[in-house]
């Protein structure tokens, strides 16, 4: 297996949004069902604003209401090897920076006829239920630069996100062949890397036409900005890099992030200790489905605690919810129960 390195433009732009936006996410579906089950996708939420969206072959995913990203800073990327099917009178409505790419046996396919079910990018219907079948490989806008040399693609994306105490690393492979090994190396000057970890290919004697997951921590990352590439070794020796991605790890000093009550009313106290005074903090708390329901800054001024009262301005159905504090790029995430 080769990397496309150089000529495949969609590898490059999903390198690109991994360094710009650190918070999306990878939701690959976990099998066939509606676009807005949670259920059905690794991520554990509907697809939202950046994220890769990722339909896995063989199976269905069906949008059956209107689905409206247009307010998306950055819209999501699908990558489709199965189908992604629309129910009469449903919409997907994307931004300018919204991709589609149809992999080879990928399909865009409505239930019935006319024009009411479409695909909305950039303000302009790319597709509509009255037009055939989108089968790949293709891409959406068809006006996408070098499309033809971007499908079949290989590596489909290599993401880094900071944690609490470690660097979280990703990537998806589409095909592999003759793969033997990955090789995971970093740099603090983008220049000189060294390796400090690998992963032996997933793939049944190295050969794969089947999306395959990975991921390695780094649990002694550089402070401040490091930069990571895949070294991927085939059986026979040969290898090949990936692009390059950046990650700012700031290291954290003792903080401790606590709720409570936990479970609440919808209303609840952030108990928080081990920042220094007067540094900012991000507040947010999110559904199952990743639906944003509270977001707030602060300035810490007691380094030895700070409690915080969450009062959403809308009363909150009960359920889980996911609260994170934000510092200097590190995510802290608590579980809240409403009942």
């Amino acid at each position: 297996m080769k990397f496309k390195t150089y000529k495949c433009l969609f590898f490059i732009a999903v390198i690109l949004l991994s360094s710009l936006s650190m918070r999306s996410a990878l939701c690959t579906s976990l099998g066939s069902g509606n676009w807005t089950s949670a259920a059905n996708w690794s991520c554990g939420f509907v697809p939202g604003c950046g994220d890769s969206v990722v339909i896995a072959a063989s199976h269905t995913v069906i949008i059956n209401s209107q689905q409206d990203y247009t307010g998306c800073a950055q819209g999501p990327v699908f990558t489709i090897y199965g189908t992604l099917s629309f129910k009469p009178g449903s919409k997907l409505r994307l931004p300018c920076n919204s991709r589609m790419y149809i992999m080879l046996g990928g399909t865009i396919k409505s239930d019935n006829g006319g024009s009411s079910n479409y695909i909305e990018i950039c303000n302009t219907i790319v597709w509509a239920a009255d037009q055939p079948d989108i089968n790949g490989p293709a891409c959406l806008p068809v006006t996408l630069p070098s499309c033809s040399a971007v499908l079949p693609v290989e590596l489909v994306n290599f993401m880094g996100e900071a944690k609490d105490g470690f660097v979280d690393l990703k990537w998806m492979t589409a095909t592999e062949k003759n793969n033997a090994y990955f090789d995971i190396e970093r740099s603090v000057d983008a220049a000189s890397f060294r390796k400090i970890s690998f992963v032996n290919s997933k793939a049944s004697s190295g050969n794969s036409n089947s999306p395959l997951n990975y991921s390695v921590s780094d649990n002694s990352p550089e402070t401040n900005i490091s930069y990571y590439r895949l070294k991927q070794v085939d059986k026979d020796n040969t290898f090949q890099y990936s692009g390059v991605i950046s990650v700012n790890y700031i290291k954290a000093k003792n903080v401790k992030f606590t709720v409570y009550p936990n479970p609440n009313k919808g209303e609840f106290t952030a108990d928080i200790s081990g920042i220094e005074n007067n540094h900012e903090i991000q507040i947010t708390l999110k559904d199952q489905n990743g639906k944003l329901v509270y977001n707030s800054t602060f300035f810490i001024q007691d380094q030895t605690s700070s409690k915080l009262n969450i009062i959403p301005e809308n009363k909150l159905a009960n359920g889980l919810y996911i609260c994170t504090l934000t510092l200097e790029g590190i995510e802290y995430n608590v579980k809240v129960i409403v009942s």
